[in-house]
């Protein structure tokens, strides 16, 4: 891997560029917020009872931590994603090349409600109203992930529990980029065999 940088410019055009850039906390904040409203209107229109809310609520959660492992392996990280001319530098490989770029640790706004409308969209095709509680937890999955990728590029390590993701995902970032995709759980790299070696040996 070679040597982080500070800052990369993606875009010649001064408002293309100016939108690759965002604040993490106020697009936390944002899609949190939505995920409630959600599934607070989910709650008054649409009569499940609460266990069974709160129990898609929880697939919703397990299946983002699905996708997050899905399209950062796959996705993010095809083809030539350090190649500065290839859209999944645009995406991803910038992160890598500047992960301790602030402005750049969460997708822009604008981008996120796109595709979370996109994947609400989705859910509701399949599954219909079940997806007013279904997309919360969705969305709640990926504003824990921005939430704890944020806190893993811009604090120290914890002195508890918590200090094994920093150690997972900071393998990923200097060590082995082919290795350790998840970022708020090890679950899939476990399933999936992409834990770092040295760790998958501890698991067999």
């Amino acid at each position: 891997m070679k040597n982080p940088k500070k800052n990369i410019q993606l875009f010649d055009n001064p408002l293309l560029e100016k939108l690759t850039r965002t604040n993490s906390a106020v697009v936390i904040t944002i899609l949190a917020l939505i995920s409630v409203t959600v599934f607070v209107y989910g709650a008054i229109f649409h009569e499940l009872k609460l266990i069974l809310m709160f129990a898609i609520l929880l697939l919703g959660i397990l299946f983002f931590t699905l996708a997050e492992y899905l399209i950062h392996r796959f996705v993010f990280h095809s083809g030539d994603y350090t190649n500065e001319q290839e859209w999944q530098f645009k995406m991803h490989g910038i992160h890598h090349a500047t992960p301790s770029d602030k402005q750049r640790l969460a997708m822009p706004l604008p981008l996120s409600i796109t595709l979370a409308a996109l994947f609400f969209s989705i859910f509701w095709l399949v599954m219909g109203n079940y997806a007013y509680f279904f997309f919360p937890g969705f969305l709640l999955g990926y504003s824990f992930y921005l939430y704890v990728h944020y806190l893993i590029h811009t604090r120290r390590p914890p002195k508890n529990v918590f200090r094994f993701l920093w150690q997972h995902h900071n393998i990923h970032h200097f060590k082995n980029d082919r290795e350790a995709y998840g970022v708020t759980t090890p679950l899939w790299d476990i399933i999936f065999r992409t834990m770092p070696i040295e760790k998958r040996s501890k698991q067999t």
